[in-house]
């Protein structure tokens, strides 16, 4: 089989090629993250922009990890994203990535891109937890990366430390304005960004705080697109169509992306592919928390108790199935505005459509990762919401107390990842403001999670 490279791109069969010519392309975007999101998700939405404007090539930025690079730099940074839903396969070939630096390996070469007056945008996909902010949203000085970082500000290490010192470069350079944009699912991840940003600047050099203020935009944005893990049975399906590609991503059709039109000077016509801009995401966003990923996480946690694999699988069970329908149609709709020209009836049925389809597995332990960062986005909000109207919203409620059960189980908790492990129930995990935070000291809340552990 021939490798796949620039030179072999266009001999695959069934794989649709690039709109562009990649010789034409230059960087336009440096991108902290270079994980299966990214490269399911913004990338794909770039290589689109590319066949209009050559001005977007991304250059990829590993914090730690040079697995992606090194799988990726055998073939030209080159791999293909397969959209499936349920028989129907379509195939794509993806060049929009043109290289992957390792932050510990090309320091220099990354500072120097931020320099670049060509270099319009700065991204993020490092979730939740790489933020290093605190619950209220501002920068954890306590952190130990942070701590690294302001003791070495030369070789940063956590991403507030690795933005300031980039922006520093850009101030110092006069390269001009440049957007940062955030692309995890974190609940005002834009706000969020420029706090700890600025926070950590302003530890170092207030000078650069105030450049910040007038030269750098921190748009929110909402991300939606299920890209599970890649398999070495992935791996394995598409060699045997003759495609050798260590870098390729499975995902469903159904991709959406909305950014808030705050971006500065030169920034890309996103629009033009299908990019939204709003003046305000956060309905967008809460629209997405509390339905999309509030239900997905209700039906990881469950399926993980009911020995579901998978999400899909957890989604055949038709109590299951019958469960998440119940609770978006009667605890969630019920406090929950949507945005202007959206259907929630469509909407709905799209989430469980698209939870369905066992073309794209994702395993309810990936899902269930993070959860102590992710509940009080997804859920915690909603259930407030609730209890402020007088009301105990049961369904909502069950879901926090199937996520306690698998963090205090030893053998489910071993299956996915949470800054809170290990914990058990002798630590008293109902009563810790650090997981449950104010609905800790809810007592009908509390009295509701206890009822489900009889």
């Amino acid at each position: 089989m021939t490798p796949l490279s620039n030179t072999s791109q266009f001999n695959w069969e069934g794989v649709a090629p690039l709109g562009y010519d990649r010789d034409q392309i230059i960087p336009g975007i440096l991108h902290i993250g270079v994980g299966n999101f990214h490269r399911g998700h913004q990338a794909v939405f770039v290589d689109d922009l590319l066949a209009r404007d050559p001005r977007w090539g991304i250059v990829g930025v590993s914090m730690r990890s040079t697995d992606t690079r090194d799988r990726l730099a055998k073939q030209n940074y080159l791999y293909t994203v397969t959209e499936r839903n349920g028989l129907q396969v379509d195939r794509r070939l993806i060049g929009a990535i043109q290289s992957i630096l390792i932050l510990d390996e090309s320091r220099a070469e990354i500072m120097a891109l931020a320099t670049r007056e060509s270099v319009g945008l700065i991204s993020l996909t490092i979730t939740e937890n790489g933020y290093c902010h605190t619950a209220s949203g501002e920068l954890d000085s306590g952190h130990p990366d942070v701590v690294h970082d302001l003791a070495h500000p030369e070789t940063p290490r956590s991403a507030p430390g690795l933005l300031a010192a980039l922006l520093a470069e850009r101030m110092k350079s006069g390269a001009g304005p440049i957007t940062v944009l955030s692309c995890d699912n974190l609940s005002e991840n834009g706000a969020v960004t420029q706090s700890v940003v600025a926070g950590f600047a302003s530890l170092l050099n207030p000078r650069l705080v105030a450049w910040i203020e007038e030269n750098v935009s921190f748009p929110n944005t909402m991300v939606d697109r299920i890209v599970p893990s890649t398999t070495q049975a992935d791996m394995t399906d598409i060699a045997a169509e003759g495609i050798p590609d260590r870098g390729l991503i499975n995902t469903e059709p159904f991709k959406q992306w909305v950014i808030e039109n705050s971006l500065f000077a030169n920034t890309p016509d996103w629009s033009s592919v299908g990019v939204t801009l709003v003046d305000e995401v956060l309905p967008h966003e809460t629209m997405k928390l509390r339905f999309l990923n509030a239900t997905h996480s209700a039906i990881s946690y469950l399926g993980l108790l009911c020995n579901h694999e998978f999400v899909h699988e957890a989604m055949a069970d038709d109590l299951l199935f019958r469960f998440v329908e119940s609770m978006m149609d009667n605890e969630i709709a019920s406090v929950t505005t949507i945005p202007p020209q959206s259907n929630m009836t469509d909407y709905k049925r799209s989430i469980l459509m698209r939870f369905a389809n066992s073309a794209v597995p994702y395993k309810t332990a990936q899902v269930a990762t993070n959860g102590s960062l992710k509940l009080p986005q997804r859920i915690f909000p909603t259930i407030s919401q609730h209890l402020d109207n007088g009301t105990v919203p049961i369904q909502l409620t069950t879901i926090v107390a199937a996520w306690l059960v698998c963090l205090t189980d030893k053998t489910i908790s071993a299956q996915f990842d949470d800054p809170v492990l290990p914990i058990t129930i002798e630590s008293g995990c109902h009563g810790r403001d650090d997981l449950l935070g104010e609905l800790a000291f809810e007592c009908r809340f509390t009295a509701a999670v206890d009822a489900r552990f009889e």
